[in-house]
């Protein structure tokens, strides 16, 4: 099965995996971390190698991450230079339900991506509209 990893500043991601779990139930190879005031890079992109370590089965890993640009993005970028890891920013919680409820042993690492990029832009509308 295709790992995820969720990649934030502070305690995003940590939100978003346990709102998640909350909603639809725990997630199978899915890890968080976030970077916090006082972590340098370095120590970062360990805590990062080790989750993917602990999620990556073969498959392939998908980062959902929290911005682009952002140091969350880049040291995972760095990461994709030495593991097989796709990454998507923009992370929300419809993102995050999906890689839970519709990712099976049978989804493609390419699968996952297309379809978290269509549910990620579809959970964005604004509410009561006319």
């Amino acid at each position: 099965m295709v790992g995820i990893i969720v990649i934030s500043h502070a305690g995003l991601a940590e939100a978003l995996v346990n709102s998640a779990n909350m909603l639809v139930g725990k997630g199978k190879q899915l890890v968080y971390e976030g970077i916090y005031p006082g972590n340098t890079p370095e120590e970062f992109y360990e805590r990062i190698l080790e989750s993917a370590k602990q999620v990556d089965s073969g498959e392939g890993l998908v980062a959902l991450v929290d911005l682009y640009g952002g140091t969350p993005n880049n040291t995972v970028y760095k990461l994709s230079r030495e593991i097989n890891v796709r990454i998507i920013t923009g992370a929300n919680l419809p993102m995050v339900i999906y890689a839970i409820t519709e990712r099976s042993p049978q989804t493609t690492q390419q699968e996952l991506v297309d379809g978290l990029l269509a549910i990620g832009i579809e959970g964005i509308e604004e509410f009561g509209s006319v």
